[in-house]
């Protein structure tokens, strides 16, 4: 058992996030009682003191966990070997970052052995806030390092508050000003660009209903969900409904159960059926005039990376279609979006994958020539490159395709490989933590904008 334990631990910890269970506790602090803290991980067993005789890999095995009945979190770290106590914590207080430095927020630290340490946090679980530390400084008793090239997040930990609230930040970089929406809690929020409205809608998918917020205002439109479509196909990312990114004066168009796609009218929510796809449907989007969908679905039957492409009109009549019009890779048999937009009503931004000939992974399709071209950013310098790259500890393009630049070109905010969001600042090649979030981008005026609903949450 303790070593489908491990396994499992390295498997979150390669993805670069921690996730917050419940269960038993493990220990002997007396407090709380170990009757009050539980997590869903079975605990490894405290390893034996005595020395291998072959040395393994130094390894820190670590854990998050809630402490019932509001009495903060506790992250376990053990090691297979004993650990040099001030080092680990000294990486703990020199890389620890904090999205608020005006929200109460304090830890300690409880050496149960030299191999098992709990670290028990207080923070105010009412309120939005998140932090990040990373272990990479910390040495074994004998000097050996826990820094892992191979896996550069494995020692970094994310926590964040319980809130049951979801909510959107608005945060000025220069300024320092900061708002703050009251939202949903989703696995999925989608940026719409709503006609009738200055500044960014975000659409917060929910099981019953979907909720539409403008950004500047807060104003909300409740959306409610439609019946699931016999027949539909399932996905991987939960929601058998996917609306445009465009909201126009009384109506948009929305997908349903990966298959049909529809005009929905936003005053009574009614429906008009437009076209009926034979495959599963990757993504959709329309055209800033509202009378183009373009829709991609699967090239095959096994749900592979290729996607074929059709136009379609406002009554469903077919302008245009094209066979292997997007690729990405993916194993077969998994469905997510893929994401497309329109430039203009004539040019689309369809995805590709990332690699050194194109970083943003977006291919600039013309549909009255039908020419392509991949989509550069000349803001990604190999400056830029060098300092996210240095900073993350490896050679990712994926991580360039997630940079949103301010307006100025000063600052690019991206999300990082350990789920985190962080800021870049290309005058002085610094990255600082912002928060532990959905990154939503940068609004009309100046702002940066994230979203802070529970966990992760897709974008597309």
């Amino acid at each position: 058992m303790r070593y489908l334990t491990v396994i499992i631990l390295a498997a979150a910890m390669l993805a670069g996030c921690q996730q917050t269970d419940t269960a038993e506790q493990a220990g002997t602090s007396s407090s709380p009682p170990p009757a009050t803290l539980q997590t869903a991980t079975v605990t490894p067993a405290t390893p034996s003191s005595a020395a291998s005789l072959t040395p393994e890999e130094p390894f820190l095995y670590i854990e998050q966990m809630k402490i019932l009945g509001g009495n903060g979190q506790v992250v376990q770290v053990k090691s297979n070997t004993d650990i040099d106590q001030a080092s680990l914590e000294s990486a703990l207080k020199k890389s620890l970052q904090i999205s608020n430095p005006q929200t109460a927020f304090s830890y300690t630290m409880e050496w149960e052995s030299p191999r098992f340490v709990q670290i028990r946090l207080q923070m105010d679980e009412d309120t939005a806030f998140s932090g990040t530390f990373n272990l990479d400084e910390a040495n074994t008793a004998d000097g050996r390092s826990y820094a892992s090239t191979e896996q550069p997040y494995r020692n970094t930990v994310v926590v964040r508050s319980l809130t049951d609230q979801g909510s959107i930040h608005f945060k000025g970089i220069v300024s320092g000003t900061e708002r703050m929406l009251p939202v949903w809690k989703t696995g999925w929020v989608k940026t719409v660009d709503n006609q009738q409205l200055t500044g960014p809608s975000f659409l917060f998918y929910g099981d019953e209903e979907h909720h539409l917020v403008q950004a500047l205002t807060g104003r909300e439109l409740t959306i409610p969900s439609f019946p699931r479509e016999e027949g539909a196909y399932g996905n991987d990312y939960g929601y058998h409904e996917m609306y445009s990114d465009r909201f126009y004066p009384g109506y948009t168009y929305m997908v349903s159960g990966n298959k049909t796609l529809y005009r929905v009218d936003l005053k009574d929510f009614s429906r008009k059926k437009l076209h009926v796809f034979d495959k599963p449907v990757y993504g959709m989007s329309s055209s800033p005039d509202g009378t183009r969908i373009a829709v991609l679905y699967a090239h095959n039957e096994y749900i592979g990376p290729g996607a074929d492409l059709l136009i379609l009109d406002q009554k469903g009549n077919k302008l245009l279609s094209r066979e292997n019009a997007a690729f990405l890779s993916h194993s077969d048999g998994f469905l997510f979006v893929y994401p497309l937009a329109w430039e203009d009503n004539s040019i689309l931004i369809l995805p590709a994958d990332n690699d050194e000939s194109n970083p943003l992974g977006k291919i600039r399709f013309d549909t009255g020539s039908g020419a392509s071209k991949v989509l550069p950013d000349e803001r990604i310098t190999e400056q830029v490159k060098e300092d996210i790259w240095k900073h993350e500890r490896q050679q990712d393009y994926y991580l360039l395709s997630t940079l949103q630049w301010s307006r100025d070109g000063r600052f690019a905010a991206y999300m990082s490989g350990t789920g985190t969001i962080l800021l870049y600042d290309k005058n002085e090649r610094t990255i600082a933590f912002v928060a532990a979030g959905v990154l939503l981008g940068w609004m009309p005026d100046g702002t940066l904008a994230w979203a802070d609903v529970g966990g992760h949450a897709y974008t597309f």
